[in-house]
């Protein structure tokens, strides 16, 4: 027998003793989040949204977890999440949190509307956000496939989609233009059987990984067939230009002062941490 030989019997014993040792009733261990998620959570969940529409105004469910983790270092943002709440599927808003670099920093929170359903939100912070209308909109997807039967095959044509967006915007310094990318992966996937929804996905155009433009791509049973269509909208103050299939179809100018007003669908604003001690509750 070679060495060679010797050494992969004595590797292969190795292996089959570590996989006797381990118990199959074991499930893998999740990673802990992080000190700052477990904060930024704590912070959300104590958020109040509901509908503010006449009869419709129950509570909106915040997901439990953010849907991306990200930092901008070439615009001092840390600590940045990404949440949503939602009715019955589809996304009604979206909450970009985070700070700049340093200590004691304010949160900044970037709200947005993700559907035509109109919301009242309350902060533990004491800001109110109650947006008078939508920039939600949904137009059809042009040269789009019929939409796909089995779950696997809907997702594939929805990154097919998302990969026919590109954009741009024009931000500080001296109204520099900077290219945003295409994060592959979507950061909500959706549907609601009730509303004919068959299904959609919300991906997120980066600078870096900071999400300032979001794409809605949904399907439903209104129409047969069935059709692809698709809404942006902005998650930053910057003026916003998207291309599809390398023509402009959509552009937005900054927003007023930066921040825009609570009456807004996009609105920004800041808010110094709050005290754990001083918070209602405890998540996490």
């Amino acid at each position: 027998m070679s060495r060679y030989a010797g050494f992969a019997g004595s590797l292969a014993a190795v292996l089959i003793l570590m996989a006797e040792a381990r118990s199959d009733d074991d499930p893998p261990k999740k990673a802990e989040p992080s000190s700052a998620v477990k904060e930024a959570r704590a912070h959300v969940s104590e958020f109040t949204v509901q509908g503010s529409a006449k009869g419709r105004n129950a509570p909106l469910e915040l997901l439990p977890n953010p849907l991306l983790i990200f930092g901008d270092a070439a615009r001092s943002n840390d600590s940045g999440t990404l949440w949503a709440w939602e009715k019955s599927g589809r996304p009604v808003a979206f909450l970009e949190l985070y700070r700049n670099v340093g200590n004691g920093q304010p949160w900044a929170h970037a709200l947005t509307l993700t559907s035509p359903e109109l919301i009242q939100l309350e902060a533990p912070t004491g800001h109110r956000w109650t947006p008078k209308k939508s920039h939600f909109t949904l137009k059809e997807v042009p040269d789009a496939p019929d939409v796909a039967n089995q779950p696997a095959l809907r997702m594939r044509q929805m990154k097919d989609i998302s990969r026919r967006f590109e954009a741009h915007q024009f931000w500080d310094p001296n109204n520099s233009r900077f290219e945003l990318r295409l994060l592959v992966q979507p950061v909500l996937r959706y549907q609601d059987e009730s509303a004919k929804l068959i299904d959609g996905a919300v991906f997120a155009l980066a600078h870096g990984t900071n999400p300032e433009v979001l794409v809605q791509i949904e399907a439903d049973a209104a129409e047969k067939p069935s059709r692809w269509k698709y809404s942006l909208v902005r998650l930053g103050s910057a003026e916003m230009h998207v291309l599809l299939d390398g023509k402009e179809v959509w552009n937005d100018p900054r927003t007023p002062g930066i921040v825009g007003q609570p009456v807004d669908p996009y609105w920004l604003f800041l808010a110094a941490p709050i005290p754990a001690a001083s918070r209602k509750s405890s998540v996490p």
